[in-house]
């Protein structure tokens, strides 16, 4: 068998609609079709397992790559997890506050917030919160002051009282910064360990089962695809997608809403 593993990244790839979002019947119909001609399918996010969207648990997925690389699935066997420096999540809030800079910070199970009054808080961090409270977790929503932090990368949101030189500074030894795009008014990046990417999640499902990034098809919209966009040769970018990811593909498909997966998973012959 000519098995292939296709990875996928989840809003504006999958999903449509914005949040929570749904995956079209056309996607589902293909992704079926591709597991049932024997590839395997991988969900490859910067989300964390526990907030992946309720759409994408409920689809049989062989796999998932999720933070960003720090944790790698397979047949609901956990193959790889980064642990974070328990002192260097401690040392977090601080800089944060320093940086005047703000986080959400993601584990499995949690997410880590700054305990401020919500009249300081940045309006996205406060739709995050709210909506990341709602899911199905035991305790959803903490903060950087608990006892115990578990979590294995963060996002930050900056405005221009923030000092982001400062910041990167003080972590570029421990964590690679992703530029994303802005959520307006605010600067949007997405902070993950140094050595932990989406690329990097290919690279250890690729080596676990033996096979080639030759074998690799992937598919994003936005800049934290980069890494695997330009990690693997068939790289595939949804007709939505962002400039800069438009132009770093090998190909580009229709919209997700517009039957983007299908007619990509057709144009390689994969159904």
């Amino acid at each position: 068998m000519n098995r292939k593993l296709l990875f996928f990244d989840i809003d504006g790839t999958l999903l449509a609609g914005g949040i929570p979002g749904y995956i079209p019947d056309s996607a589902m119909e293909a992704l079926t079709q591709a597991q049932a001609n024997g590839h395997y399918i991988f969900i490859n996010s910067g989300r964390t397992y526990g907030f992946m969207p309720e759409a994408i648990k409920e689809f049989p997925f062989d796999g998932y790559v999720c933070g960003c690389g720090t944790e790698v699935i397979f047949h609901g066997e956990t193959l790889y997890h980064y642990d974070l420096d328990d002192s260097l999540k401690r040392s977090l809030d601080d800089i944060l506050t320093e940086c005047k800079i703000q986080a959400v910070c993601e584990g499995r199970n949690s997410c880590y917030f700054q305990a401020k009054n919500d009249a300081e808080v940045f309006a996205p961090i406060i739709t995050i919160r709210n909506s990341y409270a709602k899911t199905n977790l035991e305790h959803p929503v903490r903060f950087l002051d608990d006892p115990v932090l578990a979590f294995d990368k963060f996002i930050i949101l900056t405005d221009t009282n923030s000092d982001i030189d400062l910041f990167h500074t003080k972590l570029k030894d421990n964590f690679d910064f992703i530029i994303r795009e802005e959520m307006h008014p605010y600067g949007f990046e997405e902070i993950v360990p140094k050595g932990c990417s989406k690329a990097s999640g290919i690279d250890f499902i690729v080596k676990h089962l033996k096979a080639s990034l030759d074998d690799c098809y992937v598919f994003g919209d936005s800049t934290n695809d980069l890494s695997m966009l330009t990690h693997v040769k068939n790289s595939i970018a949804m007709g939505n997608a962002y400039p800069e990811v438009l132009r770093n593909t090998s190909y580009v498909t229709t919209p997700i809403d517009r039957d983007g997966i299908r007619n990509a998973l057709k144009h390689f012959k994969l159904i």
